[in-house]
């Protein structure tokens, strides 16, 4: 109940067993992720939304919309990490952390390795920049940078 003038009626937020029924594929059902409950959720439509004209309140519901889906891909990394993700293909890279971790003193917890599927980790960074840099190396440097911005009032 922490957004009681925003949804009124009590509706329901995400679960892990919300089903959502898609005809295209044979007529199954499919589970909801909590990204596609957000961004259905979030979505702009024709009618009124009292969601989105809630101000600041809006605001802090994306923030914890951001913060619980964040938390969530974190939590199925940490517990899914050895079996499903193949960690043990960076066992050198665990044993250079841990020695590094010795040789300075430093005290850690249990590392986990993000994958570079993992969006703003730093291999994701890095692969990245390989991508732009490798974009480059084929067809030459750019000569222009060109931004937009938008003003949506």
């Amino acid at each position: 109940m922490v957004y009681p003038l925003v949804f009124p009626r009590g509706e329901l937020g995400w679960n892990i067993n919300m089903k959502h029924y898609e005809e295209g594929r044979s007529s199954k059902y499919t589970r909801v992720t909590q990204l596609q409950f957000y961004a259905y959720r979030l979505a702009m439509r024709s009618d009124f939304s009292i969601l989105h004209h809630s101000g600041k309140l809006f605001q802090q519901y994306i923030v914890d919309a951001y913060v619980k889906t964040e938390g969530s891909r974190l939590n199925y990394l940490h517990n899914n990490n050895k079996k499903t993700l193949r960690i043990e293909h960076y066992k050198g890279l665990l044993d250079a952390l841990n020695s590094r971790s010795l040789n300075q003193g430093v005290r850690t917890g249990k590392l986990i390795i993000l994958p570079s599927t993992f969006q703003g980790s730093p291999r994701h960074m890095h692969q990245n920049y390989q991508d732009a840099m490798a974009m480059v190396r084929k067809f030459g440097r750019p000569d222009l940078f060109v931004t937009f911005t938008c003003n949506p009032t």
